[in-house]
């Protein structure tokens, strides 16, 4: 299995983007940095990296720049946790839409932008566009918009990799389970989430698991967002194991449960299990606490997306787009990390120094 090393700072050329003609006109330059929103911790790396951004290009531009960094309020919930307006399709992205339009009315000359719904913002988007406006999604995308790139993972590329980490892990064989990004239904059911990010995961799962024709999915388990208190994802994932204690892994491609509070109190047979190594597990993302929970032995392989990038790169990504129409994909593969308890340290320092040009050592599990 080759692994993918990535600098992690992938568009420095940003630095160098100053040309004769823009020194000439010295007109400033303003980029709206848009997150998610308050709620989402995935945006306290992205933020840094924004404002690390935004400090290089003040100290090397050769025109004024104004980096904005824009948190959309968090979507109101009534006291069950459910929308305030349950008829409104888009009502979880009307906070960014109002955003959007905000930054677009102040005719910004650049958007980068954690698309919360590529179908409710996708006309927006299309405005800033044929405003003039270069626009950089990341995290969550917008593909049928006319943005000029999306910078991220791919993601079905990358949950085949970790189908096949899973697989080596465990010997290629075996009862596995599957949990992802699900909504509760009216009927008291669960359904698969339509973000795209997780459509992708699931299709990379799926495919990859083809190969192994020894191991099977045993359980697809649903997961909800985003209330991190709340233990549900961890208590499904128990309930899978007292119904079938023949699973020995589980594949986590919506990893909240990594962040939910107890996990040895509310799961103990899943603690129980993880600690004597008869279940292994694998699951996206590197945020502080999962790496706690690798310790502790709950994950075997993490895979981290360029959170840091979310913020550094596509501020310097919308700056080249601006200064010199950098030519661009529409597809900016950002790449991931692999973390493993070999290289746990070497990454914990990496983002403590929000630094991650060094690459981190081969995970010791994998070939």
């Amino acid at each position: 299995m080759r692994h993918r090393k990535f600098s992690g700072i992938l568009l420095a050329a940003g630095l160098l983007a100053c040309s004769d003609s823009e020194s000439a006109t010295g007109e400033p330059i303003t980029i709206a940095y848009i997150t998610h929103n308050k709620c989402n911790r995935f945006h306290d790396l992205g933020r840094e990296g924004a404002r690390q951004a935004r400090t290089e290009l003040a100290a090397t531009s050769a025109r004024p720049i104004e980096v904005l960094i824009l948190d959309p309020e968090c979507p109101e919930l009534d006291e069950n946790g459910d929308p305030v307006v349950s008829d409104d399709e888009c009502y979880f992205s009307r906070p960014q839409m109002a955003v959007l339009e905000e930054v677009i009315d102040k005719k910004v000359d650049a958007i980068s932008v954690d698309v919360f719904d590529g179908v409710c913002e996708n006309d927006l988007i299309n405005r800033a566009v044929d405003a003039g406006i270069k626009v950089v999604t990341y995290g969550g995308d917008a593909p049928d918009s006319r943005r000029h790139t999306y910078y991220g993972m791919d993601n079905k590329a990358a949950a085949a990799f970790l189908m096949d980490a899973l697989a080596t892990i465990n010997g290629k064989t075996g009862k596995i389970a599957f949990q992802t990004m699900m909504e509760e239904s009216k009927d008291g059911g669960y359904t698969p989430t339509a973000a795209g990010t997780f459509i992708d995961r699931t299709a990379g799962f799926s495919e990859a698991l083809k190969k192994y024709p020894d191991m099977t999915n045993a359980a697809t388990l649903p997961c909800l967002c985003c209330d991190y208190e709340d233990p549900f994802c961890t208590h499904q994932a128990e309930q899978a194991l007292e119904d079938d204690p023949e699973i020995t892994g589980f594949f986590f491609s919506y990893s909240k449960l990594l962040g939910e509070p107890d996990l040895a109190a509310n799961a103990p047979l899943l603690a129980e299990k993880a600690m004597a190594k008869e279940i292994h597990s694998v699951a996206f993302d590197t945020l502080p606490e999962y790496l706690d929970r690798m310790r502790a032995g709950y994950v075997d392989v993490l895979l981290g997306q360029k959170l840091f990038g979310w913020g550094y790169d596509t501020v310097m990504l919308a700056y080249d787009l601006v200064t010199t129409d950098r030519r661009v994909d529409p597809f900016t593969d950002a790449g991931w990390y692999v973390v493993c308890p070999n290289n746990l340290d070497e990454f914990e320092r990496n983002t403590q120094a929000m630094d991650y040009r060094t690459p981190l050592s081969d995970c010791s599990l994998l070939p």
